[in-house]
C-alpha cells in the first residue's frame, strides 16, 4: 500500500499497532472512506421507526455533515469530535439537542466499528454540556382549567388527558375511540402521531416499548371532558378522537403555536411546556400515595428507578411532606428518652460548670 504522504503513512501505521493491541484487524481498503460514504451507508443500512430516522437524518444533515463529511473516517479523532461539540454549544444549541446530536453522530461511529470499517471509536472521554434538571411544579387545577378555555375548541380536552391520565403529546393528539374503555375508567395507549418530513404521521406505536399498550388511570373529570368533546367534534364515523380545524392529524408544532398563546394567558412561566401536564399526572400521583410500582407503569417508564429517580426529589413541597410524615412517625412528645431543649441546655451548663 502506498500514501501520498509520508504522514498518512505514520498515521496508518499508528492505527495498525493500536488496533492490534485492542485485538482488532484493520481493513486497508477502509481507509479512504469518508465519512460522508459511511454515513450514508449507515443510514441507509438498516429499517427504523419512522420517527427516528427522521431524526438521524436531520442530526445528521443540519449539525453533523457539516463539520465530518469531507473527512476521512479513520483520521477522526477524539480532539476533534470534543471540538465539534463546543462548536455546537457556541452556536446556541441547547445542551440536550447536544446530547442528542452526539448520540446520533456516536451510533453511526459504533457501527462502523462493529463493522470492522473502523478500527476503534473516536467517541472517547468526549465531555458534554450539562443538562439541568427542571424543577417539577404541577399545574393546579385552575391553571389547567385555564388552559381548556383558552386553546381552540378541538384542542381542549387534550389538557385533560395530559393532566389527568399522562398521556405525551404525541400520544395524545394519537387517541382513538378504541383506546378508550368508558365504563372502567382506564386509557390504553396504543399510537401516538410523529413528525416524518413536515408531516404528521399517526403510528401505532408509542415512544418506547414500556410505553406501548400500557394501561393509565382515566378518571370521571376526563371522562365528563372528553365525551363533551366527542359529542361536539368528533363525527359517529371517525374514530381519532383529536384532529385540526380542517380535519386532518395535528402537527405537534401546530399545536405548541395555540399552546403558546393559551399559556401565556393563563400566566404560567414560558418554560411550561404540555410534558409537563404528563409531570403534574405523575408527581400527583406519588404525592397522593399511589405505589411508585403502578404509577410508573401508567407513565410507561422502563424501570421504577426511573420513575423515582427523576420525580423523587423534584417535586415542589416534597421536603415539607417529608418532615409531616417523619414528625408523625417519630413523634417527639412519645419519645422519652430524648431530654426537651431546656434539659439539654441545663446539662450542658452543668458539664461547663
Amino acid at each position: 500500500m502506498t500514501f501520498a504522504k509520508k504522514s498518512d503513512a505514520q498515521a496508518y501505521e499508528r492505527k495498525v499497532l493500536e488496533a492490534k493491541s485492542h485485538g482488532v484487524s484493520v481493513r486497508p481498503r477502509h481507509l479512504k472512506t469518508t465519512f460522508k460514504e459511511w454515513s450514508r451507508e449507515w443510514l441507509d443500512g438498516r429499517e427504523r421507526k419512522p420517527g427516528t430516522q427522521d431524526s438521524y437524518e436531520r442530526n445528521m444533515r443540519n449539525h453533523i455533515a457539516p463539520t465530518f463529511d469531507g473527512m476521512r473516517l479513520h483520521r477522526i479523532e477524539p480532539t476533534d469530535v470534543q471540538r465539534w461539540v463546543g462548536e455546537l454549544g457556541a452556536r446556541g444549541l441547547a445542551p440536550r439537542t447536544v446530547h442528542l446530536t452526539y448520540k446520533t453522530f456516536r451510533a453511526c461511529i459504533n457501527a462502523a466499528v462493529r463493522k470492522r470499517v473502523l478500527p476503534f471509536s473516536p467517541c472517547v472521554d468526549i465531555e458534554l454540556p450539562l443538562i439541568k434538571r427542571r424543577r417539577i411544579v404541577p399545574a393546579t387545577l385552575d391553571q389547567v382549567m385555564g388552559l381548556y378555555e383558552e386553546l381552540p375548541k378541538h384542542y381542549r380536552a387534550i389538557v385533560f388527558i395530559g393532566a389527568l391520565s399522562g398521556l405525551r403529546s404525541g400520544e395524545a393528539l394519537g387517541l382513538c375511540r378504541d383506546a378508550i374503555d368508558f365504563d372502567g375508567g382506564v386509557l390504553t395507549v396504543k399510537r401516538q402521531v410523529i413528525k416524518v418530513k413536515s408531516k404528521a404521521v399517526l403510528v401505532d406505536y408509542a415512544k418506547t416499548d414500556a410505553s406501548t399498550d400500557r394501561e393509565t388511570p382515566f378518571p370521571d373529570l376526563a371522562k365528563v371532558v372528553l365525551l363533551k368533546h366527542i359529542e361536539e367534534n368528533v363525527p359517529r364515523d371517525r374514530d381519532l378522537i383529536f384532529v385540526s380545524s380542517r380535519g386532518s392529524l395535528i402537527r405537534r408544532d401546530a399545536f405548541y403555536k395555540r399552546w403558546a398563546k393559551a399559556r401565556e394567558a393563563v400566566g404560567l412561566p414560558e418554560d411550561f411546556r404540555f410534558h409537563d401536564l404528563r409531570h403534574t399526572f405523575i408527581s400527583t400521583a406519588l404525592k397522593a400515595g399511589a405505589p411508585l410500582s403502578e404509577v410508573s407503569l401508567w407513565a410507561g417508564h422502563a424501570t421504577q428507578e426511573e420513575t423515582e429517580g427523576t420525580y423523587k426529589h423534584q417535586v415542589a413541597g416534597s421536603a415539607s411532606e417529608g418532615r409531616k410524615f417523619l414528625d408523625s412517625v417519630f413523634s417527639l412528645t412519645d419519645t422519652e428518652f430524648i431530654p426537651p431543649p431546656s434539659a439539654v441546655e441545663a446539662q450542658s451548663g452543668e458539664e461547663a460548670a
